[in-house]
């Protein structure tokens, strides 16, 4: 196995830092564990990293950037699935069919983990504790995009941009976030065309509810976004 030792600093915030080599177990987790990681990978913007129906050997855990997950459809459009940001992990959703369900590209420049499923349960039977970390981070990431049912659309982009503040990392010694999408992937996750998307986003900075320039998000009055997620304003 291609191991590799990875800084402290670049394994700040990853749930999956347990599995990894000594430089990266920054204590808390119980004894040392033999480094599961088999490579590091360095995908570009739109770069691949799985595609459906490839065998399902490993697990990805995000150190840096952001992916998606999408599926074609029949008429030959994209369907957005989910989205993967730094600290998170994908292809669990493959262990019961034994392959990838979904294609998964690479949002921005990204750097991955690559864990092996065989890898992952060896460490799981030695430290057991890891199994209740590692499905509490899955069933933490199976619960994002419950909002996708609400009935209105101004509804699901509020609840939406909660979900992201709570799953990106803010700017240095700031409450701005980094957008790694573009409005027609947030169009197409919540089924919006992206001009609606930009009306909204329009309405909730007229009313001082967030604030966007280009690519970056600062939420200016978190209870009143929860309200708009509520559908109570």
């Amino acid at each position: 196995m291609d191991n590799f030792n990875l800084k402290f600093s670049a394994c700040l915030g990853c749930h999956f830092v347990p599995f990894c080599s000594s430089e990266c177990n920054h204590g808390g987790n119980g004894k040392q564990l033999t480094s599961s990681v088999k490579r590091l990978l360095r995908l570009k913007r739109k770069e691949v990293l799985y595609l459906p129906k490839h065998k399902f050997q490993n697990f990805y855990a995000i150190q840096k950037g952001a992916l998606k997950t999408y599926q074609m459809e029949a008429n030959g459009k994209e369907l957005i699935r989910a989205f993967y940001f730094a600290g998170e992990i994908l292809g669990y959703k493959a262990i019961a069919t034994g392959h990838y369900l979904f294609s998964a590209t690479a949002l921005t420049d990204t750097v991955i983990c690559e864990i092996p499923y065989d890898e992952f349960l060896k460490q799981v039977h030695a430290e057991p504790e890891l199994l209740k970390l590692s499905f509490h981070l899955i069933s933490k990431q199976l619960n994002s995009g419950a909002y996708l049912a609400a009935s209105t659309a101004e509804q699901r982009l509020a609840a939406f941009l909660i979900d992201l503040s709570r799953r990106l990392r803010p700017a240095a010694n700031s409450d701005v976030y980094h957008l790694p999408l573009s409005r027609q992937d947030m169009g197409n996750y919540l089924r919006l065309t992206a001009e609606t998307i930009s009306r909204l986003l329009s309405k909730l900075q007229k009313a001082r509810v967030i604030a966007v320039t280009q690519k970056r998000l600062q939420i200016l009055e978190p209870e009143k976004l929860e309200l708009f997620a509520e559908g109570l304003v």
